[in-house]
């Protein structure tokens, strides 16, 4: 089956950008994606959607921390011993 999609240009760059740094063509992570989402129940989804827009918001004002501290606060979290 063949869909035309068309994105706004954010999601598009975060695609390109995507594949790019995975070395995988942009149709594959965009079936992954679609794949990933749709694998959710409806009110899972949705939550997702709206947690992933917070997280793109965060980032565009600056507000993320390095893979070192993600990794660091989950090893405290989940008692892992990860190294980042």
């Amino acid at each position: 089956m063949t869909l035309t999609l068309t994105l706004p240009p954010k999601i598009e760059a975060l695609l390109r950008q995507r594949a790019e740094s995975t070395g995988q063509d942009i149709t594959s992570i965009a079936l992954a994606v679609l794949a990933f989402g749709l694998s959710f129940d409806e009110s899972d989804f949705f939550e997702a959607l709206e947690r992933i827009q917070r997280g793109l918001d965060d980032f565009e004002q600056g507000q993320f921390s390095s893979w070192e501290e993600f990794v660091d606060r989950q090893n405290e979290k989940y008692g892992l011993s990860l190294e980042a």
